[in-house]
């Protein structure tokens, strides 16, 4: 039986696409990302590319297939349909199920997906659901995320019980780091070397065991660029993929990542106002001069921070222009100066390319390039030069 799933956003054809914002994801930047990561990996590492969320909003499928064709071994999800999504769409590669699954755990050990068991209740859920059929299975460990799994005392059961399963392979155990990105990652007395102390602890333990699995596993983006000593046998990015730095720390350590999206939008509106002309909701800014406005289409529906009202730029013509009055549902306006023009149609860069990148309106929204990356809404027509 074929089991339905979600189509992501950027699957879906969008008829209105020239009046539409677009998302202009470059799969070269993102192919030139895939391989300055392997190149900080030891031969034999695997890549598991973390594609959860749309990938980070760039569009599953055809990220993923990029990916896989420049030699991504494996792809992490969080959710059964986009694990559905990446088999019903043939993606070669490995597929892991970041978290615990309830609905659709037959379907997903029948496309051979692999599942993460976080406790004794997600193995049982497995059990009761597989239908027979042996599960592909990863532990989840909790070395000082605080987020899911056992501390490592306790998943050393877990990890046996799986093991003694007729209906589970142990596959897998992994960890996750909560501060790889912080600038004393790299010290002796950090919360990451004691993550990393931690698990490579616990697998000298199962080592001793017997209970060694296929795939051990920790490093996330920042684990995969500067801590060698937690690559094991696979590696997990996720944002250094679409070429944001996970802190600016981290920017300053690998500037060489390229940013794979640029999101514009068509100028709707365009007007000539004097010195104290009010714009937008509440009369936040009201123009220092006489000056040009345009109007945008783009606006916090479409996923662009309303935070960021009066305080970023977009790209024009070669130059920086601010954001100005409060960013609207739909639609934002520009201040492009007295001098200013701009035509009905023009598109204007407000992430990437002529604008800030994601990181930088994210810093200024008070946020991080994850979240605005996610958020960037179905409206944004994902486009694919050069596909």
């Amino acid at each position: 039986m074929t089991t339905p799933h979600t189509v992501a956003p950027s699957e879906r054809p969008h008829p209105w696409d020239r009046d539409a914002p677009h998302a202009h994801v470059d799969l070269d930047a993102l192919r030139h990302n895939l391989a300055l990561l392997r190149a900080r990996t030891a031969p034999g590492v695997r890549l598991l590319a973390a594609v959860k969320a749309d990938a980070y909003g760039h569009g599953l499928l055809p990220v993923a297939r990029a990916l896989a064709a420049a030699g991504a071994e494996a792809f992490g999800v969080a959710t059964a349909a986009e694990a559905l999504a990446l088999r019903g769409a043939g993606v070669p590669g490995d597929v892991l199920a970041f978290g615990p699954v309830r609905a659709g755990i037959a379907e997903l050990v029948a496309a051979d997906v692999a599942l993460t068991v976080a406790q004794p209740a997600d193995l049982e859920a497995i059990a009761a659901a597989a239908a027979g059929a042996r599960a592909r299975v990863h532990v989840k460990v909790d070395t000082g995320m605080g987020r899911l799994g056992l501390a490592p005392a306790e998943a050393r059961a877990l990890i046996a019980a799986v093991d003694r399963s007729p209906l589970a392979d142990l596959e897998g155990v992994w960890t996750h780091l909560a501060s790889a990105d912080e600038p004393d990652a790299t010290e002796p007395d950090s919360a990451t070397h004691r993550q990393v102390a931690a698990f490579a602890a616990l697998l000298a333990r199962l080592e001793r065991d017997g209970l060694r699995p296929r795939w051990a596993h920790a490093a996330n983006s920042a684990g995969t660029l500067l801590l060698p000593e937690v690559h094991h046998d696979l590696v997990r990015p996720g944002i250094a993929l679409y070429g944001q730095p996970a802190s600016a720390w981290l920017a300053r350590r690998v500037p060489d990542l390229r940013p794979v999206m640029r999101v514009d939008a068509p100028v709707t509106f365009v007007k000539r106002v004097t010195a104290g002309t009010p714009i937008s909701y509440g009369g936040t800014w009201c123009a220092p001069r006489d000056t040009v406005v345009a109007t945008v289409r783009l606006g916090y529906a479409d996923g662009y921070p309303r935070s960021l009202s009066s305080q970023a730029e977009a790209g024009h013509r070669g130059r920086r222009v601010p954001v100005v009055g409060r960013v609207c549902m739909d639609q934002l306006m520009l201040d492009l100066g007295p001098d200013g023009d701009a035509e009905l149609g023009e598109r204007v860069d407000l992430i990437g390319g002529g604008a800030p990148t994601a990181f930088e309106l994210a810093a200024d929204a008070g946020s991080f390039a994850y979240e605005l990356l996610t958020r960037i809404g179905p409206r944004v027509v994902r486009r694919y030069p050069g596909t």
